[in-house]
């Protein structure tokens, strides 16, 4: 969804710097292009890859994150230009569409719901409480809830190097959407699309 469906950036921004900001954490080195980083992955493997904050020390800035962001910036984000003519001419075309995203599923429902896209979605699964779920999982999940057996017939779509890893984890391939904040190398996806205004018709 992050970078994909909305641009979530500013909410998870600026929770990510109230919560480094009360652990006393320096973040004053990251660039723009580093902070774009941010949207997407897990925030746990983020912390980890940008300060070295590790174990429990973790799992208790990443609470604080998480609460941060569900109270005071969850809906803190934009649909991008165009998503939902995008999502009702892959309906329109009878697509059965799905959500895969490392965000928690209570959190993706309120979001989806309050830019009015949840409508367009047959499922929206998401991590759980644990983090304990990889992105492959949480596509599997998706699979598994749409009764698809033939794999050959899904197509993932996101921004970063996680979705399309997490798509070839599960055995499906990938488009990278271009106009979100990840890099994702040739190798690793079947179609590259610049502009939600282009995907339908680059898929039907």
């Amino acid at each position: 969804m992050d970078g994909t469906l909305l641009d979530t950036s500013r909410g998870i921004l600026m929770a990510l710097e109230q919560t480094l900001d009360r652990y006393g954490v320096d973040y004053s080195f990251l660039t723009d292009k580093d902070r774009e980083t941010f949207i997407g992955p897990p925030m746990e493997l983020s912390l980890e890859r940008w300060f070295d904050i590790k174990g429990e020390m973790n799992t208790e800035v990443c609470a604080c994150y998480r609460k941060i962001y569900r109270d005071e910036h969850l809906m803190t984000a934009e649909p991008y230009k165009g998503i939902e003519k995008m999502l009702t001419d892959l309906k329109e075309a009878g697509l059965t569409l799905g959500v895969a995203s490392y965000k928690k599923r209570d959190y993706l429902g309120k979001i989806l719901e309050g830019f009015g896209l949840d409508k367009y979605f047959d499922v929206i699964c998401g991590s759980d409480y644990t983090g304990k779920l990889t992105k492959s999982d949480i596509i599997l999940n998706s699979i598994k809830k749409l009764n698809v057996e033939d794999k050959s017939k899904v197509l993932m779509v996101g921004d970063t190097t996680y979705d399309s890893e997490g798509a070839r984890d599960a055995g499906v391939d990938f488009a990278f959407a271009r106009w979100g904040f990840g890099e994702v190398p040739q190798k690793d996806y079947v179609m590259c699309v610049d502009l939600p205004s282009d995907f339908a018709g680059a898929i039907l």
